[in-house]
Protein backbone atom coordinates (compact mmCIF):
# COMPACT_ATOMS: atom_id res chain seq x y z
CA UNK A 1 0.00 0.00 0.00
CA UNK A 2 1.24 3.00 -0.71
CA UNK A 3 2.42 5.45 2.17
CA UNK A 4 0.87 9.13 1.97
CA UNK A 5 4.48 10.81 2.39
CA UNK A 6 5.26 8.43 -0.65
CA UNK A 7 6.48 10.74 -3.83
CA UNK A 8 4.16 10.42 -6.61
CA UNK A 9 5.56 10.40 -10.00
CA UNK A 10 3.90 13.38 -12.42
CA UNK A 11 2.69 12.53 -15.85
CA UNK A 12 6.01 13.65 -18.11
CA UNK A 13 5.83 11.12 -21.13
CA UNK A 14 3.91 8.36 -22.08
CA UNK A 15 5.28 5.22 -20.98
CA UNK A 16 4.09 5.60 -17.17
CA UNK A 17 1.58 3.64 -15.32
CA UNK A 18 -0.31 4.77 -12.31
CA UNK A 19 -1.85 1.64 -10.01
CA UNK A 20 -4.02 1.77 -7.12
CA UNK A 21 -0.85 1.09 -4.83
CA UNK A 22 1.08 3.63 -7.26
CA UNK A 23 -1.21 6.55 -7.76
CA UNK A 24 0.45 9.54 -10.15
CA UNK A 25 0.06 13.53 -9.60
CA UNK A 26 -2.09 15.15 -12.30
CA UNK A 27 -3.12 18.44 -13.24
CA UNK A 28 -6.48 17.56 -10.85
CA UNK A 29 -4.59 15.25 -8.06
CA UNK A 30 -3.78 12.21 -8.39
CA UNK A 31 -4.54 9.17 -9.98
CA UNK A 32 -5.07 5.50 -9.13
CA UNK A 33 -6.37 2.82 -11.54
CA UNK A 34 -7.48 -0.35 -11.35
CA UNK A 35 -8.71 -3.42 -14.32
CA UNK A 36 -10.49 -6.31 -13.71
CA UNK A 37 -10.07 -10.42 -14.70
CA UNK A 38 -13.58 -10.77 -14.51
CA UNK A 39 -17.06 -9.12 -14.34
CA UNK A 40 -18.40 -7.23 -11.63
CA UNK A 41 -21.72 -6.35 -10.19
CA UNK A 42 -23.87 -3.42 -11.61
CA UNK A 43 -24.16 -2.75 -7.44
CA UNK A 44 -20.08 -3.15 -7.00
CA UNK A 45 -20.27 -0.49 -9.54
CA UNK A 46 -22.06 1.61 -7.82
CA UNK A 47 -19.91 1.87 -4.64
CA UNK A 48 -16.98 2.43 -6.60
CA UNK A 49 -18.23 5.55 -7.71
CA UNK A 50 -19.43 6.30 -4.85
CA UNK A 51 -15.70 6.04 -3.80
CA UNK A 52 -14.68 8.20 -6.49
CA UNK A 53 -16.81 10.59 -5.03
CA UNK A 54 -15.66 10.41 -1.50
CA UNK A 55 -12.23 10.43 -2.27
CA UNK A 56 -11.36 11.82 -5.30
CA UNK A 57 -12.82 14.53 -7.48
CA UNK A 58 -16.16 12.61 -8.91
CA UNK A 59 -14.66 12.26 -11.73
CA UNK A 60 -13.83 8.38 -13.37
CA UNK A 61 -11.98 7.39 -16.88
CA UNK A 62 -12.88 4.33 -18.97
CA UNK A 63 -9.54 4.41 -20.74
CA UNK A 64 -9.02 2.85 -24.23
CA UNK A 65 -8.03 -0.77 -22.60
CA UNK A 66 -11.26 -0.94 -19.95
CA UNK A 67 -9.60 0.38 -16.80
CA UNK A 68 -11.07 2.57 -14.26
CA UNK A 69 -9.52 5.55 -13.30
CA UNK A 70 -10.01 7.65 -10.32
CA UNK A 71 -9.18 11.37 -10.66
CA UNK A 72 -8.60 14.38 -7.79
CA UNK A 73 -6.95 12.50 -4.78
CA UNK A 74 -4.94 13.64 -2.58
CA UNK A 75 -2.07 10.74 -1.10
CA UNK A 76 -3.91 10.97 2.05
CA UNK A 77 -7.32 9.84 -0.33
CA UNK A 78 -5.54 7.86 -2.36
CA UNK A 79 -4.36 5.64 0.45
CA UNK A 80 -8.09 5.45 1.62
CA UNK A 81 -9.40 4.47 -1.94
CA UNK A 82 -7.20 1.56 -2.28
CA UNK A 83 -7.80 0.35 1.83
CA UNK A 84 -11.70 0.54 0.42
CA UNK A 85 -11.19 -0.54 -3.23
CA UNK A 86 -9.69 -4.06 -1.34
CA UNK A 87 -12.32 -4.53 0.70
CA UNK A 88 -14.79 -5.06 -1.81
CA UNK A 89 -12.77 -8.08 -3.01
CA UNK A 90 -13.10 -7.95 -6.62
CA UNK A 91 -11.26 -9.69 -9.11
CA UNK A 92 -8.96 -7.18 -9.90
CA UNK A 93 -6.17 -7.72 -12.15
CA UNK A 94 -2.15 -7.52 -10.67
CA UNK A 95 0.64 -7.61 -12.77
CA UNK A 96 1.84 -7.89 -16.09
CA UNK A 97 -1.33 -6.89 -18.05
CA UNK A 98 -2.40 -10.18 -20.36
CA UNK A 99 -6.00 -8.95 -21.73
CA UNK A 100 -8.45 -10.52 -23.66
CA UNK A 101 -11.62 -9.51 -25.03
CA UNK A 102 -14.22 -9.00 -22.37
CA UNK A 103 -17.04 -11.36 -24.11
CA UNK A 104 -13.69 -13.95 -24.56
CA UNK A 105 -15.83 -17.53 -23.79
CA UNK A 106 -19.09 -16.39 -24.36
CA UNK A 107 -18.81 -14.80 -27.72
CA UNK A 108 -20.64 -17.24 -30.24
CA UNK A 109 -18.13 -15.20 -33.11
CA UNK A 110 -14.82 -16.05 -31.75
CA UNK A 111 -12.39 -18.36 -33.04
CA UNK A 112 -10.80 -19.79 -30.08
CA UNK A 113 -11.11 -19.25 -26.24
CA UNK A 114 -7.94 -17.51 -25.50
CA UNK A 115 -8.75 -17.95 -21.97
CA UNK A 116 -6.58 -20.81 -20.85
CA UNK A 117 -3.47 -19.27 -22.34
CA UNK A 118 -3.60 -15.75 -20.88
CA UNK A 119 -3.91 -17.68 -17.76
CA UNK A 120 -0.58 -19.46 -18.44
CA UNK A 121 1.23 -16.57 -19.52
CA UNK A 122 -0.09 -14.77 -16.34
CA UNK A 123 0.84 -17.80 -13.83
CA UNK A 124 4.60 -17.84 -15.78
CA UNK A 125 5.21 -14.15 -15.44
CA UNK A 126 4.34 -13.92 -11.99
CA UNK A 127 6.75 -17.08 -11.45
CA UNK A 128 9.53 -15.32 -13.07
CA UNK A 129 8.91 -11.96 -11.73
CA UNK A 130 8.83 -10.47 -15.00
CA UNK A 131 6.24 -7.87 -14.33
CA UNK A 132 8.95 -5.93 -12.40
CA UNK A 133 11.73 -6.28 -15.01
CA UNK A 134 9.74 -5.01 -18.13
CA UNK A 135 8.75 -1.61 -19.06
CA UNK A 136 5.89 -0.32 -17.33
CA UNK A 137 3.49 -0.60 -20.20
CA UNK A 138 4.25 -3.66 -21.46
CA UNK A 139 0.91 -5.83 -22.52
CA UNK A 140 -0.22 -8.44 -23.83
CA UNK A 141 -3.21 -9.17 -26.16
CA UNK A 142 -4.67 -12.97 -27.10
CA UNK A 143 -7.21 -11.89 -28.90
CA UNK A 144 -9.64 -14.83 -30.21
CA UNK A 145 -11.68 -13.18 -32.83
CA UNK A 146 -15.31 -12.37 -32.66
CA UNK A 147 -17.68 -9.37 -31.90
CA UNK A 148 -15.11 -6.75 -30.25
CA UNK A 149 -12.04 -5.86 -32.09
CA UNK A 150 -8.57 -5.83 -29.97
CA UNK A 151 -6.59 -5.08 -33.56
CA UNK A 152 -6.79 -1.27 -32.12
CA UNK A 153 -4.90 -2.14 -28.82
CA UNK A 154 -1.28 -1.01 -29.09
CA UNK A 155 0.83 -4.44 -27.20
CA UNK A 156 4.10 -5.58 -27.31
CA UNK A 157 3.44 -9.19 -27.59
CA UNK A 158 0.28 -10.32 -29.91
CA UNK A 159 -1.58 -13.67 -30.58
CA UNK A 160 -4.43 -13.28 -32.89
CA UNK A 161 -6.58 -16.49 -33.43
CA UNK A 162 -7.09 -17.38 -36.96
CA UNK A 163 -8.68 -20.86 -38.98
CA UNK A 164 -5.98 -21.85 -41.71
CA UNK A 165 -7.15 -25.43 -43.64
CA UNK A 166 -9.68 -26.07 -40.97
CA UNK A 167 -7.28 -25.82 -37.93
CA UNK A 168 -6.89 -23.48 -35.34
CA UNK A 169 -3.04 -21.79 -35.27
CA UNK A 170 -2.14 -18.80 -33.17
CA UNK A 171 -0.65 -15.66 -35.39
CA UNK A 172 2.19 -13.92 -33.51
CA UNK A 173 2.63 -10.36 -34.02
CA UNK A 174 4.77 -7.89 -32.16
CA UNK A 175 5.33 -4.45 -31.10
CA UNK A 176 2.04 -1.74 -31.89
CA UNK A 177 -1.51 -1.75 -32.90
CA UNK A 178 -2.47 -4.90 -34.74
CA UNK A 179 -2.32 -3.04 -38.29
CA UNK A 180 1.51 -2.03 -37.76
CA UNK A 181 2.69 -5.09 -36.03
CA UNK A 182 5.20 -7.01 -36.75
CA UNK A 183 3.82 -10.84 -38.66
CA UNK A 184 6.60 -13.09 -37.09
CA UNK A 185 4.68 -16.22 -37.93
CA UNK A 186 2.42 -19.01 -36.80
CA UNK A 187 2.40 -20.99 -33.32
CA UNK A 188 0.50 -24.77 -32.54
CA UNK A 189 -2.00 -23.42 -29.67
CA UNK A 190 0.53 -26.27 -27.25
CA UNK A 191 3.00 -23.53 -27.89
CA UNK A 192 1.38 -20.33 -27.64
CA UNK A 193 1.74 -19.58 -24.06
CA UNK A 194 5.55 -21.04 -24.01
CA UNK A 195 6.55 -18.85 -26.91
CA UNK A 196 4.71 -15.37 -25.29
CA UNK A 197 6.38 -16.06 -22.03
CA UNK A 198 10.50 -16.47 -24.25
CA UNK A 199 9.90 -13.24 -25.51
CA UNK A 200 9.31 -11.52 -22.42
CA UNK A 201 11.82 -12.94 -20.85
CA UNK A 202 14.21 -12.01 -23.46
CA UNK A 203 12.71 -8.36 -22.82
CA UNK A 204 13.11 -8.41 -19.51
CA UNK A 205 16.97 -9.42 -19.87
CA UNK A 206 17.08 -6.12 -22.25
CA UNK A 207 16.25 -3.87 -19.82
CA UNK A 208 13.13 -1.64 -18.60
CA UNK A 209 13.17 0.13 -21.88
CA UNK A 210 13.06 -2.88 -24.18
CA UNK A 211 9.29 -3.32 -25.91
CA UNK A 212 8.25 -5.33 -28.63
CA UNK A 213 8.76 -2.99 -31.23
CA UNK A 214 12.46 -3.31 -30.91
CA UNK A 215 12.04 -7.46 -31.94
CA UNK A 216 12.89 -7.91 -35.14
CA UNK A 217 11.63 -11.31 -37.59
CA UNK A 218 15.10 -12.69 -36.60
CA UNK A 219 15.13 -12.16 -33.06
CA UNK A 220 11.96 -13.60 -32.49
CA UNK A 221 12.93 -16.90 -34.79
CA UNK A 222 16.19 -16.98 -32.99
CA UNK A 223 13.75 -16.89 -29.07
CA UNK A 224 11.22 -18.86 -30.40
CA UNK A 225 13.09 -21.76 -32.30
CA UNK A 226 11.31 -24.40 -33.65
CA UNK A 227 7.88 -23.35 -31.95
CA UNK A 228 7.40 -21.24 -34.33
CA UNK A 229 5.87 -22.50 -37.78
CA UNK A 230 7.35 -21.47 -40.88
CA UNK A 231 4.21 -20.64 -42.23
CA UNK A 232 2.93 -16.99 -42.03
CA UNK A 233 -0.56 -15.89 -43.19
CA UNK A 234 -2.88 -12.87 -43.09
CA UNK A 235 -5.52 -14.75 -41.74
CA UNK A 236 -8.76 -14.40 -42.54
CA UNK A 237 -9.86 -10.48 -42.14
CA UNK A 238 -13.26 -10.31 -40.03
CA UNK A 239 -15.98 -7.79 -40.57
CA UNK A 240 -15.22 -5.51 -36.83
CA UNK A 241 -18.30 -4.79 -34.51
CA UNK A 242 -18.52 -1.14 -32.94
CA UNK A 243 -18.31 -1.98 -28.77
CA UNK A 244 -21.62 0.15 -28.70
CA UNK A 245 -25.23 -0.94 -28.73
CA UNK A 246 -26.72 -4.28 -28.50
CA UNK A 247 -25.49 -7.74 -29.44
CA UNK A 248 -25.79 -11.31 -29.09
CA UNK A 249 -23.39 -13.38 -27.12
CA UNK A 250 -23.66 -17.05 -25.82
CA UNK A 251 -27.37 -18.82 -26.37
CA UNK A 252 -30.10 -16.75 -24.95
CA UNK A 253 -27.97 -13.89 -23.73
CA UNK A 254 -27.06 -10.70 -24.74
CA UNK A 255 -25.02 -7.70 -23.95
CA UNK A 256 -25.00 -3.84 -24.47
CA UNK A 257 -22.31 -1.82 -25.37
CA UNK A 258 -22.46 2.16 -23.39
CA UNK A 259 -19.88 4.34 -23.45
CA UNK A 260 -19.58 7.92 -21.47
CA UNK A 261 -18.79 10.56 -23.46
CA UNK A 262 -15.11 10.69 -24.46
CA UNK A 263 -14.51 8.42 -21.89
CA UNK A 264 -14.88 10.45 -18.90
CA UNK A 265 -17.91 9.91 -16.55
CA UNK A 266 -19.03 11.59 -13.10
CA UNK A 267 -19.69 8.96 -10.59
CA UNK A 268 -22.73 9.95 -9.57
CA UNK A 269 -24.13 9.94 -13.37
CA UNK A 270 -22.75 6.05 -13.48
CA UNK A 271 -24.33 4.73 -10.17
CA UNK A 272 -27.45 6.54 -11.67
CA UNK A 273 -27.31 4.11 -14.78
CA UNK A 274 -25.28 1.05 -12.42
CA UNK A 275 -28.98 1.34 -10.11
CA UNK A 276 -30.89 1.51 -13.42
CA UNK A 277 -29.14 -1.74 -14.72
CA UNK A 278 -29.51 -3.67 -11.31
CA UNK A 279 -33.35 -2.65 -11.06
CA UNK A 280 -33.47 -3.98 -14.74
CA UNK A 281 -32.06 -7.67 -13.60
CA UNK A 282 -28.59 -7.38 -15.25
CA UNK A 283 -25.87 -8.80 -12.40
CA UNK A 284 -22.93 -8.68 -14.70
CA UNK A 285 -20.57 -5.83 -16.03
CA UNK A 286 -17.40 -5.30 -17.64
CA UNK A 287 -15.68 -2.48 -18.30
CA UNK A 288 -14.46 -2.66 -22.00
CA UNK A 289 -11.65 -1.83 -24.34
CA UNK A 290 -12.55 1.46 -26.70
CA UNK A 291 -13.82 3.45 -22.97
CA UNK A 292 -17.15 1.56 -23.04
CA UNK A 293 -18.92 -0.64 -20.88
CA UNK A 294 -20.57 -3.95 -21.39
CA UNK A 295 -23.37 -4.70 -19.70
CA UNK A 296 -24.63 -8.66 -19.88
CA UNK A 297 -28.56 -9.82 -19.41
CA UNK A 298 -31.67 -10.56 -21.50
CA UNK A 299 -32.51 -8.69 -24.34
CA UNK A 300 -35.43 -6.80 -22.63
CA UNK A 301 -32.96 -5.88 -20.05
CA UNK A 302 -30.20 -4.81 -21.98
CA UNK A 303 -32.71 -2.82 -24.60
CA UNK A 304 -34.19 -0.50 -21.63
CA UNK A 305 -30.82 -0.44 -20.38
CA UNK A 306 -29.88 1.31 -23.45
CA UNK A 307 -32.90 3.78 -23.82
CA UNK A 308 -31.95 4.93 -20.42
CA UNK A 309 -28.06 5.27 -21.25
CA UNK A 310 -29.23 7.42 -24.33
CA UNK A 311 -31.47 9.48 -22.46
CA UNK A 312 -28.70 10.51 -20.42
CA UNK A 313 -25.91 11.31 -22.34
CA UNK A 314 -23.96 8.10 -22.27
CA UNK A 315 -23.14 7.36 -25.92
CA UNK A 316 -25.26 4.26 -26.97
CA UNK A 317 -24.80 4.03 -31.00
CA UNK A 318 -21.94 3.50 -33.39
CA UNK A 319 -23.26 6.53 -35.22
CA UNK A 320 -22.49 8.63 -32.37
CA UNK A 321 -20.09 11.53 -33.39
CA UNK A 322 -18.78 11.27 -30.40
CA UNK A 323 -17.49 7.60 -30.33
CA UNK A 324 -15.45 8.61 -33.53
CA UNK A 325 -13.38 11.10 -31.17
CA UNK A 326 -10.43 9.95 -29.54
CA UNK A 327 -9.40 12.76 -26.80
CA UNK A 328 -7.52 12.83 -23.60
CA UNK A 329 -8.74 14.45 -20.13
CA UNK A 330 -6.51 17.91 -21.63
CA UNK A 331 -6.52 20.32 -19.46
CA UNK A 332 -6.60 21.16 -16.54
CA UNK A 333 -6.61 17.35 -15.60
CA UNK A 334 -3.77 16.82 -17.07
CA UNK A 335 -0.43 18.81 -15.66
CA UNK A 336 1.17 18.29 -19.41
CA UNK A 337 -2.12 19.64 -21.31
CA UNK A 338 -2.30 23.03 -24.01
CA UNK A 339 -6.10 22.63 -24.56
CA UNK A 340 -9.55 21.99 -23.08
CA UNK A 341 -9.93 18.95 -25.43
CA UNK A 342 -13.40 18.05 -23.76
CA UNK A 343 -14.27 21.58 -24.53
CA UNK A 344 -13.18 21.37 -28.20
CA UNK A 345 -14.42 17.64 -29.27
CA UNK A 346 -17.58 18.76 -27.63
CA UNK A 347 -18.15 21.54 -30.42
CA UNK A 348 -15.81 19.41 -33.25
CA UNK A 349 -19.05 16.39 -32.45
CA UNK A 350 -21.63 19.22 -32.61
CA UNK A 351 -20.24 21.20 -35.86
CA UNK A 352 -18.51 18.34 -37.77
CA UNK A 353 -21.08 15.67 -37.11
CA UNK A 354 -21.68 14.47 -40.68
CA UNK A 355 -18.21 14.32 -41.02
CA UNK A 356 -17.68 12.05 -38.18
CA UNK A 357 -19.38 9.32 -39.53
CA UNK A 358 -17.48 6.49 -38.33
CA UNK A 359 -14.59 5.74 -41.24
CA UNK A 360 -11.67 7.72 -39.76
CA UNK A 361 -11.22 8.98 -35.80
CA UNK A 362 -10.32 12.70 -35.04
CA UNK A 363 -7.97 12.71 -32.53
CA UNK A 364 -7.69 15.44 -29.75
CA UNK A 365 -4.81 15.86 -27.80
CA UNK A 366 -3.55 17.98 -24.99
CA UNK A 367 0.00 17.50 -25.86
CA UNK A 368 2.54 16.13 -28.27
CA UNK A 369 1.90 13.09 -26.13
CA UNK A 370 -0.72 11.56 -27.88
CA UNK A 371 -2.17 9.54 -24.77
CA UNK A 372 -5.68 8.68 -26.12
CA UNK A 373 -4.60 7.55 -29.65
CA UNK A 374 -0.95 6.14 -29.81
CA UNK A 375 -1.44 5.77 -33.42
CA UNK A 376 -1.66 7.65 -36.61
CA UNK A 377 -4.85 9.19 -37.28
CA UNK A 378 -5.95 10.88 -40.38
CA UNK A 379 -6.93 14.06 -38.55
CA UNK A 380 -4.55 14.63 -35.15
CA UNK A 381 -5.33 18.10 -33.26
CA UNK A 382 -2.78 19.06 -30.70
CA UNK A 383 -1.84 21.81 -28.19
CA UNK A 384 1.70 23.30 -27.96
CA UNK A 385 2.53 26.12 -26.30
CA UNK A 386 2.85 27.66 -29.64
CA UNK A 387 -0.94 27.02 -30.59
CA UNK A 388 -3.08 24.11 -32.12
CA UNK A 389 -0.86 21.86 -34.08
CA UNK A 390 -2.70 19.65 -36.84
CA UNK A 391 -1.15 16.77 -38.65
CA UNK A 392 -2.55 14.75 -41.09
CA UNK A 393 -2.21 10.74 -41.59
CA UNK A 394 0.07 11.34 -38.22
CA UNK A 395 0.50 11.26 -34.63
CA UNK A 396 0.40 13.77 -32.10
CA UNK A 397 4.01 15.27 -31.51
CA UNK A 398 5.00 14.64 -35.31
CA UNK A 399 6.34 17.51 -37.21
CA UNK A 400 2.78 18.92 -37.67
CA UNK A 401 1.31 20.26 -41.02
CA UNK A 402 0.51 23.72 -39.39
CA UNK A 403 -0.11 25.51 -36.22
CA UNK A 404 -2.94 27.44 -35.51
CA UNK A 405 -3.75 30.27 -32.73
CA UNK A 406 -6.11 28.67 -29.91
CA UNK A 407 -8.55 31.44 -30.79
CA UNK A 408 -9.03 30.00 -33.97
CA UNK A 409 -9.60 26.29 -33.31
CA UNK A 410 -13.47 26.13 -33.47
CA UNK A 411 -13.59 28.09 -36.79
CA UNK A 412 -10.82 25.74 -37.84
CA UNK A 413 -13.16 22.95 -37.35
CA UNK A 414 -16.29 24.72 -39.08
CA UNK A 415 -14.19 25.42 -42.00
CA UNK A 416 -13.30 21.99 -42.32
CA UNK A 417 -17.10 21.01 -41.69
CA UNK A 418 -18.39 23.00 -44.22
CA UNK A 419 -15.46 22.13 -47.05
CA UNK A 420 -16.75 18.23 -46.32
CA UNK A 421 -20.50 19.60 -47.02
CA UNK A 422 -19.28 21.40 -50.56
CA UNK A 423 -17.35 18.42 -51.91
CA UNK A 424 -18.80 15.15 -50.51
CA UNK A 425 -20.29 13.04 -53.04
CA UNK A 426 -23.14 10.18 -52.72
CA UNK A 427 -21.93 7.23 -51.11
CA UNK A 428 -18.25 8.31 -50.40
CA UNK A 429 -17.27 8.36 -46.42
CA UNK A 430 -15.92 11.09 -44.90
CA UNK A 431 -12.19 9.13 -45.18
CA UNK A 432 -12.12 8.28 -48.80
CA UNK A 433 -13.12 12.46 -49.03
CA UNK A 434 -10.07 13.27 -47.14
CA UNK A 435 -7.79 11.30 -48.96
CA UNK A 436 -9.02 12.12 -52.48
CA UNK A 437 -9.06 15.81 -50.87
CA UNK A 438 -5.40 15.30 -49.96
CA UNK A 439 -3.44 17.26 -47.11
CA UNK A 440 -2.72 20.35 -49.09
CA UNK A 441 -6.60 20.97 -49.28
CA UNK A 442 -7.46 20.35 -45.93
CA UNK A 443 -4.49 22.12 -44.79
CA UNK A 444 -6.06 25.15 -46.21
CA UNK A 445 -9.29 24.63 -45.07
CA UNK A 446 -8.21 24.39 -41.68
CA UNK A 447 -5.44 27.47 -41.58
CA UNK A 448 -7.94 29.41 -44.49
CA UNK A 449 -4.10 30.67 -45.37
CA UNK A 450 -4.20 32.61 -42.42
CA UNK A 451 -6.88 34.83 -43.22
Amino acid sequence: MVAAADPVQPFGRRGLCPALSAPMQTGDGFLSRVAFEADISPRAMVTLCGLAERHGNGLIDITARGSLQFRGLTPQSACALEKDVLALDLPLREGLAVETSPLVGRDDAEIADGRFIAEEIRKGADALALHDKLAAKTSVVIDGGGHLSMGDLLADIRLKAIRLEGRTFWQLLVGGPESKALNAGLVEPVAAAGVVLSLLVFLAEKGSLARGRDLDQQTVKAVCGERLLDRVSEGKAQTPFSPLGMMKTEEGRFAVGIAPAFGQVRGADLAHLCKRADTLGIKALRPSPNHSLLFFGSSSACEALLKTAGASGFVATAGDARSSIAVCPGAPGCASAFLLTHELAAFAAEECATLLDGSFTLHISGCGKGCAHPAPSFLTLSGTSDGLAFSISGRAGDPPVGILPFEQQKAALSRLARLYEKEHKPGENAADLLARLGREEIGAALRQDNQ
